[in-house]
């Protein structure tokens, strides 16, 4: 039976809203009390959300669903969408990950944004953020859904280009904008079929009557079209491009991106829709493809960078290929527990970045940094739990997340896709310890890294926090049927089971990668030894394509925006300009031409006029003498 929590639904959206609103016109008065504000309101929707969940864990497994109904928003004969709340266990899992982590980033951002003279208004786009965020994850229809998908597009757009002086942020901002914008048109396509079949788009009606209602074809069609937003979202190749140069933004959103919100809304769509994904085994492959592709790829970039920031952006795109792996098998759940490890790890790798950022006094080039360890001891020792988190080391958490889809994938049977998975985690902690190495070990590259200094604790506590969460995660799936994905398994189904190598025989195999990936890094990047020098100097053609994200933005300009800047020149000055206007003006032309004509007609003379009306007469003399 559906019921109502306690605690109101609409508050755990309404508070980020409410104090979005009074930083945006009264931030600039409040000061430094607008950070805190911000920060209180979304503490306040974690504990919230948190009372909401209690409630909701203790029903029993098959009626662990609340639904709160606002207000009508759209009537149109037998056409009606609400604004409708919905909480069941996966929106509960998203609504605990986007309060408490984006919580956490708005304290951390209290002392990194401090002294920008738009504070306030910051913390009005981070809370706006949140905001939509939750409206994306708690509506209970695909209309809802649609509008906090926008909204994050909108505020991701407003952060990304937050210092908006520098031409290159506007333009990622941009990039960012459009690039999504893709994947949103053809997202919006699939939800107009879904209206157009279904004649509804709460996810109630429609999940339960798709097996009947929609032909294979169909469904392959609705399913391609929403993976196609989720692939704009999230990032996976081929609408990747926006997110590396997203970093332009302040780190703290960078962490809010990547960790609580933006990235992991395609996940979310792909997990919500799973029953519409079910009833095309075209969509599942195209998921599970494009989730091995983008994992490999990512981690090959990711490789080369020198920008701190631009290794964990490339990481981000690969560690979501590795949720989209997990979802293009079936196993949903598997998915959203990698989603919520890697949200503790991903944000406290970013804003441990972010730290090291403002300890460097603004430098982010991995060659200029080396030694902070011993300036930045508690930056570095949280830095260094976040790295082996998500290079897969045991016990933290990324070990049991990354080892959870390999099992899966493996048990399937598709041993190509274990083997691009297992390469993409040997990358994953290859570049992960060789940005360790370069960062905290060997000697100062530079002035500003002999003068770093560590954050102060308004940015290391939040680190910490983060660091416990990334270490125990893990644990939230520790039992043998999997707690967390037995908790999912009322909306996601059971996760599927197959023959194949023991479990503990693939979690040795995972540990060895991860150890001999961080000691093959460690021999290049921190042994200092002049062999491994001079091999990482021959590799050096290699990297720098890895660095161009292997010329993909290139190859985009040159296929696509420079014939499509082409083709608007012809379209303005050729079309436009000489074609349509050239006809508009021949024809006033002409006009003028005949007004011209007329006006010598009009002499004013009275002879002239006789003369007209002789002629006249004439002309009319001979007509009837012709005819007659």
């Amino acid at each position: 039976m559906v019921s109502q929590p306690d605690a109101a639904l609409w508050l755990i959206p309404a508070l980020p809203l409410a104090t979005a609103a009074i930083n945006l016109f009264w931030g600039r008065r409040l000061g430094r009390w607008a950070g805190w504000l911000a920060s209180a309101s979304v503490i306040v929707s974690f504990a919230v959300s948190l009372a909401v969940v209690s409630q909701l864990v203790a029903k029993p497994a098959d009626d662990r669903l609340f639904l709160q109904h606002l207000f009508d928003w759209i009537s149109v004969g037998r056409f009606v969408v609400g604004m409708d709340l919905r909480v069941d266990s996966v929106s509960a899992t998203m609504i605990l990950v986007i309060t408490g982590i984006g919580a956490l980033i708005h304290v951390y951002a209290i002392g990194y944004m401090a002294g920008d003279p738009r504070y306030g208004r910051f913390f009005s786009y981070m809370n706006l953020f949140v905001f939509f965020m939750l409206m994306l994850v708690l509506g209970a229809n695909y209309l809802v859904l649609y509008l906090g998908w926008e909204g994050v597009g909108l505020c991701s757009y407003l952060l990304i280009g937050f210092w908006s002086e520098v031409p290159a942020n506007a333009e990622a901002a941009k990039k960012a904008f459009i690039t999504t914008r893709i994947g949103d048109t053809l997202m919006l396509i699939g939800l107009a079929l879904i209206v157009f079949r279904f004649g509804t788009l709460d996810f109630e009606a429609v999940f339960g009557t798709a097996g009947t209602v929609l032909t294979k074809d169909a469904a392959t069609a609705i399913a391609l079209l929403l993976f196609a937003g989720a692939i704009g979202k999230s990032a996976q190749v081929p609408l990747h491009v926006w997110l590396p140069d997203a970093m332009a933004g302040p780190t703290p959103v960078s962490a809010l991106i990547h960790a609580a919100t933006m990235v992991t809304a395609g996940v979310y769509l792909v997990v919500r829709s799973h029953v519409l994904f079910e009833l095309s085994g075209v969509a599942l492959t195209v998921v599970l493809v494009v989730g091995v592709v983008t994992a490999v790829y990512a981690a090959t970039c990711a490789i080369a960078q020198q920008d701190i920031k631009r290794v964990l952006a490339y990481s981000t795109i690969s560690q979501l290929g590795f949720m989209f792996m997990a979802a293009g098998m079936r196993a949903y759940g598997v998915a959203m527990f990698f989603l919520v490890a890697h949200a503790f790890y991903k944000a406290l790798l970013f804003l441990g970045a972010g730290s090291v950022i403002h300890g460097m006094h603004d430098e982010q080039d991995l060659r200029l940094m080396g030694g902070l360890r011993r300036l930045m001891p508690i930056t570095f020792a949280t830095f260094l739990v976040g790295a082996l988190a998500q290079a897969g080391v045991p016990p933290l958490a990324g070990f049991f997340a990354k080892d959870a889809v390999l099992e899966v994938v493996q048990h399937s049977g598709r041993e190509a896709v274990y083997v691009l998975g297992s390469v993409a985690a040997f990358l994953s902690a290859f570049y992960l310890g060789r940005m360790l190495f370069l960062t905290f070990f060997g000697d100062a590259r530079s002035d500003r890294a002999r003068t770093a200094h560590e954050a102060p604790p308004v940015l290391w506590a939040p680190l910490v926090v983060l660091a416990v969460g990334a270490a125990t995660a893990g644990w939230l799936n520790l039992t043998p049927e999997g707690r967390l994905t037995r908790f999912l398994e009322n909306v996601t189904g059971v996760t599927p089971a197959g023959h194949g190598v023991a479990v503990a025989t693939l979690a040795a195999v995972a540990t060895v990668i991860s150890l001999v990936a961080l000691a093959f890094t460690w021999w290049i990047y921190g042994s200092g030894r002049v062999e491994w020098i001079g091999f990482r100097e021959r590799l050096e053609p290699l990297p720098r394509a890895a660095l161009n994200g292997w010329y993909v933005d290139r190859a985009y300009d040159t296929a696509v925006i420079q014939p499509a800047k082409a083709g608007a020149w012809v379209a303005a000055y050729v079309l436009d300009a000489r074609i349509i206007d050239g006809a508009v003006n021949a024809i006033g032309g002409g006009v003028k031409l005949l007004a011209d004509g007329g006006r010598h007609l009009q002499t004013g003379f009275v002879r002239s006029y006789a003369l007209a009306v002789f002629l006249g007469a004439v002309a009319i003399l001979v007509y009837v003498g012709v005819r007659s």
